[in-house]
């Protein structure tokens, strides 16, 4: 393998050259694996919709298998504790922190601002080191998911606010380097039809995390009655707990790249199985990044992706304020006057129902080719301009209150997955672009999220978030724009890519 990368580098004409040619393998074995059903069955149709293995060679669905459990698990459970760390601080100012530490006016929302700007200041060393190719994702990854157990049991311990204040920074910068990390190796280590699926699994992660915290902490306070200890820190506790074993499990199993993947799990067939994809999607697999000057910098802003997608994503991002804020909470605490089982439980089941929405979605994209992201982007974004339209109004029926929460809270599951598998999609065979943009993508949102939550969603204004509701409705219709004209281009490039084809085939 090594030798053949070797004659690559110095003959980019033998790009063309399989790393394995799986056509000359026994295939006995493939035609048992996938099945007897014709292609035009009911049954073949249900079986792909939910595997996406059954047309592959066995030594290509083993590769596969590995690669699910080892990538997708390890990434799902950073991805996992990540939220839950991110998510506890609105659990704890819900469940007696606000008491605990006096806080008054906008507090809250300062303690946010503080993390959101330590997250935009952790991108930059982090998209420096993933953009020049000089981490390890195994190591690296590992190695921060410890310090943020060490940082919880910090936070367990905080004397004062201050000392929040700088801790959740510094946890900030620490978590930044993740998302941007898995999202690379996930458009990485998968095709166009096997991206958005696992995308979702790695959002969902996040559900997952939103919809155990709740359940959690109320455990936490029927567990703790008597005790001098304030649920709240003991929250904190239970994270430093939950992240030293996926931090170990990460240092194991994360497969770093295709190009240099040496874990105990692949035999040499499995790593010439993940080259050959990888030449396969048109990606350059001979060379790992190079250092960029300048002036390879400024070209990226040539392109209509980089002004598009940042923007996307920003509109996602930050119209999500309206479910990371205690928006609902506060309602059901202030208005409705519901005890701690319901605010604590509620939310916990819309995020279950939108982890349910987002995984159908993400198998049904990958099932019908893995390119219709636009659509279900442009079902979220009519979702939560109508739902925060009728919140803003907030005189409503209760039962028109309750439906207004579920349509703001359950498509939001599938946006993040749809917008970076399109972005993966279409960027295959740029890596070094790649890796740029999902950053920039990434930090954009934050950049402007930072401030905005101060003034848009003021807890004094709890719970008629009126500015926040009006706010995230004009901004999710931006978004919704955005999304017709990255759909446009990306249409206009593959019309070009088809003529561009056709021409050389013809030459």
């Amino acid at each position: 393998m090594v030798s053949l990368l070797e004659r690559r580098d110095s003959d980019s004409s033998d790009q063309e050259i399989p790393f394995i040619d799986l056509d000359v393998f026994d295939d006995t074995a493939y035609k048992n694996t996938t099945t007897s059903y014709t292609k035009d069955s009911y049954v073949y149709r249900i079986k792909k919709f939910f595997n996406d293995k059954i047309d592959k060679h066995p030594l290509e669905q083993s590769y596969l298998t590995k690669l699910d459990f080892f990538l997708m698990t390890s990434s799902m459970l950073g991805y996992f504790i990540k939220n839950l760390n991110q998510y506890n601080i609105t659990l704890a100012y819900n469940n007696g922190m606000n008491e605990y530490y006096n806080m008054d006016k906008n507090q809250f929302n300062y303690l946010l601002s503080i993390w959101t700007i330590g997250y935009i200041v952790g991108q930059i060393p982090a998209n420096y080191l993933i953009h020049n190719n000089l981490i390890n994702f195994r190591y690296f990854l590992g190695s921060i998911q410890f310090a943020w157990s060490l940082l919880a049991i910090l936070q367990y311990n905080a004397a004062s606010l201050n000392e929040f204040y700088l801790l959740r920074f510094i946890l900030a910068i620490l978590e930044a380097p993740l998302f941007i990390s898995l999202e690379y190796l996930l458009g990485t280590w998968y095709s166009s039809t096997e991206l958005s699926k696992r995308s979702t699994y790695l959002a969902i992660s996040s559900g997952i995390a939103s919809v155990i915290a709740g359940p959690l902490q109320q455990l936490i306070i029927e567990i703790s009655k008597g005790s001098d200890l304030p649920p709240f820190k003991l929250n904190f506790l239970m994270d430093a707990i939950i992240s030293l074993p996926i931090a170990l499990f990460t240092m194991i199993a994360n497969p770093n790249l295709p190009t240099n993947t040496n874990n105990w799990y692949w035999n040499e067939t499995d790593k010439l199985i993940a080259l050959e994809r990888r030449r396969k999607s048109g990606s350059n697999v001979s060379k790992p990044h190079n250092n960029k000057s300048t002036s390879s910098y400024k070209s990226y802003y040539k392109r209509w992706q980089i002004w598009i997608f940042p923007l996307m994503f920003w509109a996602f991002n930050n119209g999500g304020h309206v479910n990371g804020q205690p928006t609902l909470v506060s309602w059901m605490k202030i208005d409705l006057d519901l005890p701690s089982r319901y605010y604590n439980l509620i939310p916990s089941i819309i995020h279950f129902i939108g982890i349910v929405a987002a995984m159908f979605v993400g198998y049904l994209n990958d099932y019908l080719g893995g390119t219709y992201n636009h659509v279900f982007l442009k079902i979220y974004f009519s979702c939560m301009v109508i739902g925060c339209l009728l919140l803003s109004y907030w005189d409503l029926p209760l039962w028109l209150h309750w439906f207004s929460y579920f349509l703001i809270g359950i498509p939001g599951s599938w946006g993040q997955p749809q917008i970076y598998s399109w972005i993966n999609r279409i960027m295959v065979k740029d890596d070094s672009f790649r890796s740029f943009l999902i950053t920039v993508t990434n930090t954009l949102a934050y950049i402007i999220g930072s401030i905005t939550p101060i003034f848009v969603f003021n807890t004094k204004y709890q719970p008629r978030y009126f500015i926040g509701f009006m706010y995230t409705a004009c901004l999710t219709f931006f978004g919704l724009i955005m999304t017709y004209a990255a759909d446009s281009f990306t249409k206009r490039d593959e019309e070009r890519e088809k003529y561009k084809a056709v021409v050389e085939v013809e030459l």
